[in-house]
């Protein structure tokens, strides 16, 4: 088959589509509402279930939140509490290991055959996955069963794509219903605003809803969401992949080489150098983000803030809301001056300001303070996104975003793993420096792309994109079509 350019592509895609985004936003939100209840769900009923198999608490019940929090340490407490932190952040991470490393494969294969078997196959194996994790979860709950179970859900999520499946055909079904220009970096940037409203919609009432209720009925309400969201996906989500192409799916090995063509492939010409310019500064600004997520949770639950349900899920709320609100007119107003790699600059650097503070939070006050910058530099990791799903070929959006969710999962997975060790090697001595360390890693990704900003110019249109052609068997680069040009545009 001749390559033949992407012209049909720029008539059909010129505006975005409105309808199928609206509702793959529903499906988001739904989702993301299951998932940030149960984030802190389970990272505190482990810490309710160590803390009572420490401290020998026969007499209390494991689905009611405890807040005892000892501060001085030379009460025998305060050791027994160490102990109970530093077992909750080795469940944590065995947790992530089990499903990071099964579901690195499984995203490999279905974000490539998805560009051929479609967007909803992509949704609704991990959605399937995810609902078994969450099943598996409750039954731990309320039969007070040993926490081993639970690595037998995270192992279906992973063998399904799990999470990281969803956020995969999230993006790549974003990609699909957008055109190749500053609309798309917008809509990508929505997706992440979209977890942070539900987040945020979340946070507090699910402090109280544990405090209250305990954590069988949060684990019962994240179960039923999960469910939901599978059925909105089934009923609700129309198919972008056109019928013709489910017939022409490729072989195992050219779904890799579909996946890490855009790296290695000499089709792609001198565009590779860029692209793995934007994955080395994904990777590492998300290998420090996703790190330093659940030493949150721990920073917070210890001294000196000895934090518990409720305020855990006022700080959520704010620091999803401050995301939420501020990340898209971000990017609105910095786009009227400057093109994307400018606006991950700018907010690589205020991300990194914003870690350096809340390491050094002493007070309740320090660290809400953190939520500001952290919700100006929101803006940094989706327009990373952007950028490559814009060099891409539109008929590769899938197997680009599997690349992207393979480093998610890779970062994330090693990322935990590191700052779990960090903060336990640390917390003694500095309990911010893991945020310290995650700052650095901002600043770092926000040079790297100091270098594509220079040395990008005379090959790739960072305001729009070029289109590189894709052959089905066989990669064959045709003519490099230039979008035009537009510093804002309408995203309907």
């Amino acid at each position: 088959m001749e390559s033949t350019p992407l012209l049909e592509n720029k008539v059909k895609k010129d505006k975005s589509t409105l309808g199928n985004l609206l509702k793959a936003n529903v499906v988001f939100l739904v989702f993301h509402l299951a998932v940030n209840i149960r984030n802190p769900l389970v990272t505190q009923y482990l810490y309710k279930r160590y803390s009572d198999e420490v401290f020998d608490n026969s007499t209390g019940s494991a689905n009611t939140p405890n807040q005892t929090c000892y501060v001085n340490k030379s009460d025998p407490g305060y050791m027994l509490q160490e102990i109970v932190q530093e077992r909750t952040s080795n469940c944590q991470t065995i947790l992530t290991v089990i499903g990071s490393s099964l579901s690195v494969i499984s995203c490999l294969f279905l974000g490539a055959y998805s560009d051929f078997l479609g967007r909803r196959f992509l949704f609704i194996v991990p959605l399937i996955g995810e609902v078994l994790r969450y099943v598996f979860l409750t039954a731990v709950i309320y039969w007070n069963l040993d926490l081993r179970y639970l690595y037998i859900g995270e192992a279906l999520d992973g063998i399904s794509g799990g999470y990281n499946g969803v956020i995969l055909a999230s993006y790549a079904y974003t990609a699909d219903n957008t055109p190749p220009k500053n609309s798309r970096t917008i809509w990508i940037a929505v997706i992440d605003f979209t977890t942070y409203l539900a987040a945020a919609a979340s946070s507090v009432s699910t402090g109280y809803f544990m405090k209250d209720l305990g954590y069988l009925y949060p684990s019962i309400t994240t179960t039923s969401l999960m469910l939901l969201s599978l059925l909105l996906v089934v009923l609700l989500l129309p198919e972008t992949i056109h019928t013709d192409r489910r017939s022409q799916y490729p072989t195992p090995m050219k779904a890799v080489k579909n996946v890490f063509g855009f790296y290695f492939s000499k089709d792609f010409g001198p565009t590779r150098i860029y692209f793995w310019l934007i994955l080395a500064a994904y990777f590492i600004s998300f290998f420090g983000q996703a790190g330093v997520y659940i030493v949150q949770y721990l920073f917070q639950l210890n001294l000196p803030f000895c934090w518990g349900p409720e305020l855990i899920g006022y700080f959520n709320m704010a620091f999803c809301l401050t995301m939420q609100l501020l990340g898209i007119p971000v990017i609105k107003l910095l786009h009227l001056c400057t093109s994307d790699p400018g606006i991950c600059i700018i907010t690589g650097v205020i991300q990194a300001g914003a870690f350096v503070l809340e390491g050094l939070a002493t007070t309740d006050f320090m660290l809400f303070s953190f939520v500001l910058p952290n919700g100006l530099a929101a803006p940094f990791l989706p327009t990373l996104r952007a950028i490559m799903s814009r060099m891409a070929p539109a008929e590769m959006q899938g197997s680009l975003f599997a690349g992207i969710g393979l480093v998610n999962i890779i970062s994330s997975t090693i990322g935990i793993t590191a700052f779990n060790e960090m903060y336990d090697a640390t917390v003694k001595i500095l309990r911010g420096f893991a945020f310290f360390v995650c700052a650095g890693f901002q600043l770092l990704s926000a040079a790297i792309i100091v270098v594509f900003l220079c040395t990008s110019r005379r090959v790739v249109d960072t305001k729009t994109s070029a289109v590189v052609v894709n052959n089905e068997p066989d990669w064959k680069p045709g003519p490099i079509i230039s979008q035009d040009k537009a510093v804002t545009e309408n995203t309907t």
